[in-house]
């Protein structure tokens, strides 16, 4: 599938509508929150089916619901029940998880409408119960439509618009593997070293100056929001520029590849594991950037365990192989190379073996 955003052409009208829509989808959300823990505590299982049998009830007593269209209410209690399996899943593995949270209103940002809510013109879009909203059309819309979102950011109002298309990924049959790091973004195993623009700390300066001057409003004033809004914008910049990395890397490597071998990478427990390195790896979105490739081109995980440590020439492998945190030398052979083209070049030849496997099977 295809998202498309475009920023809408707003009006007091239109604001009211989707501010009107968000509201209400977020009250729902947390009836059936509520209503969905009660039963739970009284040893009731209500499932997704269960809550939305329940709607029609609940717009005969509040009539002004219904201003939502049916299935996008739906959608919010389906929303929930994806939350709850994911806590449920993360219990069943141990991992570390949390229930799903209240919906706050400073958090609840999207709505999302079904294909049978919205109709797609040349120049602006339908949605049932709000009508027509004009957008700056900056690309032409590819696909079957499978659903709109309406997302409110600091800067304005934005629509998405999720097609069916399938972006066609590249066949010239080349394979390259892909070593992640904080010094540089990433090192491929062809020996193409990618610089880590450190987003983040370009910003940090300005982001401490501009911290100080809300710590100096009075908690509630106009001035005290405007100035969370200056902050809001700045934080939206850092991430769109991100965001614009990584797109332009993941493309760059797409067109050139048609399989990249990457690490499988807990990248969360790496962030949490070393105090010093969690902003910079939080900052690279690694994970962010797996995802694009992976609709972008063809992309095999491989087991990460001492791809750092073995020696691509003779095999050898021995902690004490990677000298520095850019210098490998193999006590063995005493084979000198760069550590980060090292392991990609492991990685490389993890990802043959695992191809290799695949087209066995």
């Amino acid at each position: 599938m295809l998202t498309y955003t475009f920023k809408i052409k707003t009006s007091s009208k239109l604001i009211q509508k989707i501010e009107n829509h968000l509201n209400i989808t977020r009250l729902v959300y947390n009836l059936s929150k509520d209503v969905r823990e009660y039963a739970y505590s009284k040893g009731i299982k209500l499932t997704k089916f269960d809550l939305i049998k329940q709607l029609p009830e609940l717009k005969s007593e509040f009539k002004w619901i219904s201003d939502v269209h049916s299935q996008t209410l739906q959608g919010v209690i389906e929303r929930l029940d994806k939350g709850y399996d994911k806590f449920f899943s993360d219990l069943k593995k141990n991992n570390k998880t949390s229930k799903p949270k209240w919906a706050k209103k400073k958090n609840w940002k999207s709505v999302e409408f079904k294909s049978s809510a919205v109709k797609v013109k040349d120049q602006h879009i339908e949605i049932s119960k709000i009508g027509k909203i004009k957008f700056f059309k900056s690309r032409e819309i590819q696909g079957k439509l499978k659903l709109a979102r309406i997302i409110k950011e600091c800067d304005g109002y934005y629509i998405q618009i999720v097609t069916d298309h399938i972006r066609p990924k590249g066949d010239n049959q080349a394979v390259v593997a892909l070593d992640m790091g904080v010094k540089f973004f990433t090192v491929t195993s062809d020996g193409e070293f990618f610089d880590n623009p450190k987003h983040l700390f370009k910003y940090l300066s300005k982001l401490r100056i501009e911290n100080r001057k809300l710590s100096r409003c009075k908690k509630g004033s106009s001035n005290f929001y405007k100035q969370v809004r200056v902050l809001q914008k700045l934080y939206l910049k850092i991430s769109r520029t991100r965001k614009d990395f990584l797109h332009k890397i993941s493309s760059e490597l797409s067109k050139k590849y048609s399989d990249i071998v990457i690490e499988n990478l807990d990248i969360l427990k790496m962030s949490r594991s070393d105090s010093k390195l969690s902003k910079h790896i939080l900052d690279c979105a690694w994970g962010n950037f797996f995802e694009m490739l992976e609709y972008k081109t063809n992309v095999h995980r491989i087991n990460p365990a001492y791809t750092s440590q073995t020696c691509s020439k003779c095999g050898y492998t021995d902690s004490q192989n990677r000298k520095t945190q850019s210098h490998f030398e193999c006590v063995k052979c005493n084979h000198t190379e760069n550590a980060d083209l090292q392991a990609a070049k492991n990685i490389l030849e993890l990802g043959h073996q695992l191809m290799e496997a695949n087209v066995e099977h």
